[in-house]
Order: structure tokens, then sequence, then C-alpha cells
């Protein structure tokens, strides 16, 4: 008797077992997806920096964006989306890839207690 075939069998039912229908929530897409562009040229389609899924659901204590140098260049407290490609000063940004710091008012299921990535801004010339 070949013990393999067996063993491969046990082994494919241990892995469908593991993954029980009670996982499924686990395993859900995200619902409040964080975008990673914005086109702040006024036609209506992905102008600003959309938060509003999770400032409703989590709150946002503090929304931060860094130019490629990791230089300040926007920061808001409160932040729901107001962030349409200026910096502090009202100044267009230029085109180009900046890094946002997310800090919630409390623990996102998502997240955790912060949120960090890449935001592309495409500026049209």
């Amino acid at each position: 008797m070949n013990p393999k075939p067996y063993f491969l069998l046990f082994a494919c039912i241990g892995l469908f077992l593991a993954c029980s229908s009670d996982d499924a929530d686990e395993l859900q897409l995200n619902d409040c997806p964080i975008t990673q562009g914005i086109s702040p040229n006024n036609d209506g389609l992905n102008d600003n920096f959309d938060l509003s899924c999770l400032a409703e659901r989590t709150g946002i204590a503090n929304l931060e964006i860094f130019d490629r140098n990791g230089i300040q260049v926007y920061e808001r407290a409160n932040y729901i989306d107001e962030f349409v490609g200026k910096n502090n000063d009202g100044d267009d940004l230029v085109t180009g890839t900046y890094f946002y710091v997310i800090s919630f008012q409390a623990e996102d299921p998502e997240y955790g207690s912060e949120a960090q990535g890449s935001l592309y801004i495409n500026v049209e010339q």
C-alpha cells in the first residue's frame, strides 16, 4: 500500500476545513478603499482625495501629505475630502507621487490606528 495518495487526500481535506465559512467575513474585500490617485482638473472625477468613507466609519484625526523628498506639503485635522492637489499655502502641486499618513480617531478595523501609502497627482498641463 502506497501512503502518498492518502497523505495528499488528507492534506487537501485539512486545507479545505481550515478555511471554513466562519472565515468568510475576514476574506472580504476592502469596503473603504483609499484611492491611489487624483486628477484635480474640475471635471468631477477624482478631483479630490476622498476619504469620506473612513471619516464616517472611524474618523480621521489628521491627514498629512509629503512630497518625494519627505517635506510635508499638506496637513489637515478632522479630514474628510478637502485635498485637491494644493499645498498648505494654496499653491498647485506638480504632477507626481506623494505620500500620505492618515491618523484615525479610533482603531479602524482594516487599517488600525494609522494608514500610510502613496498618492499620484495628475495635473493637466
